[in-house]
């Protein structure tokens, strides 16, 4: 028996022998995303306010990030939960918009995925 609980177990590796990376969680909008949508799309800051969002580093840049834009009300009236990113990858009617951020330069590219929700 493997007594040593206090030890970590090892991570597991990724295809290319690095270390996976776990995901964020589903968070409120990022500032500049959020100021995106309501000053330049000119959407509803209530609406905007309420939506939620999943992201993920993009390759070679440590400050852009791929992002999701979902409904958390949707999603749980559809009966699905939201862990990262790539819970998305099989329900891509929940999705709003899609596109990628950086957070130092400060540019947000986004397109819209339904047309009828906003």
């Amino acid at each position: 028996m493997d007594w040593k609980f206090w030890r970590k177990n090892e991570t597991a590796a990724a295809p290319n022998g690095g270390k996976t990376q776990r995901l964020e969680r589903p968070k409120d909008l990022p500032n500049d995303v959020g100021y995106h949508l309501v000053v330049k799309e000119q959407l509803d800051p209530d609406w905007v306010w309420r939506l939620k969002c999943v992201k993920k580093p993009r390759e070679n840049s440590k400050s852009a990030f791929d992002i999701r834009i979902f409904s958390s009300e949707t999603a749980s009236q559809h009966g699905v939960q939201i862990r990262d990113y790539t819970s998305l990858d099989n329900h891509a009617d929940l999705i709003i918009f899609a596109g990628w951020y950086d957070k130092n330069t400060r540019i947000v590219q986004l397109e819209k995925m339904i047309k009828k929700a906003v």
